[in-house]
């Protein structure tokens, strides 16, 4: 059952799950409201999904945004499980095709989800490097052809870091750029707590290098094997 109502000018939409005991209520949040809360230093209490196509995604997107189009989102949940019980923030082109995600998303047991204004909607700051969780981001560390960024100090990386990956420093971009002259070249970039490396990722977007993907999840958030 699907009820919405208005209350204090915020829209509540009270979709019960009756045969389980179990009323969730998917809340429309203001745009300005959203980017107040991914900061970097709050990105990792909220998850921000983008359920746009890829295409609509890597054209422009909001900073820490993964990306699971609306097509795909009930395929995907593994990705997202331990979140079920945390915020989560969806948005769309607009908040009615958002909606349907959070309708999935509430159908799977998922209970704290927030329906953002839409792109259309509102005038969010946008990125367009790749933003992927630290579940996603293991598995691409398998593919040969990828280079890997660790975007931490030599002091850290010395400590531990992934295998294979390159120092490259955020405070030391401009002189570690020969490490990379393929501008084309998928490029994954980690830290320690994924704001380092987004920061990084944003100025390589910048230099004109495209294939570039930041795990949100740092080595001090995800159990990434580092070797020395």
């Amino acid at each position: 059952m699907k009820i919405k109502f208005f209350l204090f000018i915020v829209l509540i939409i009270n979709i019960s799950l009756i045969s389980c005991g179990i009323e969730v209520e998917v809340e429309d949040v203001k745009g300005s409201r959203l980017e107040y809360l991914n900061s970097d230093s709050n990105k990792d209490s909220i998850l921000v999904i983008d359920v746009r196509t890829y295409d609509q995604y890597k054209k422009g997107h909001i900073v820490h945004s993964i990306n699971i189009p609306v097509n795909e989102i009930k395929y995907r949940l593994k990705e997202i499980e331990d979140w079920k019980n945390k915020p989560i923030y969806i948005y769309s082109e607009t908040n009615d095709e958002s909606f349907k995600a959070a309708q999935i998303l509430v159908e799977n047991r998922f209970t704290q989800i927030y329906n953002a204004d839409g792109i259309n909607q509102y005038n969010y700051n946008t990125i367009n490097y790749t933003s992927v969780r630290g579940v996603v981001f293991e598995k691409m560390l398998k593919d040969p052809n990828v280079l890997i960024l660790d975007c931490r100090n030599k002091s850290s990386y010395d400590v531990g870091h992934i295998e294979g990956a390159l120092l490259f420093p955020m405070a030391e971009i401009e002189s570690n750029l020969n490490k990379i002259p393929d501008k084309n070249k998928k490029l994954l970039l980690y830290c320690n707590l994924g704001t380092a490396s987004s920061r990084t990722a944003q100025e390589l977007s910048e230099l004109g290098y495209t294939e570039i993907y930041n795990s949100i999840d740092g080595v001090s958030e995800y159990p990434f094997k580092l070797v020395k």
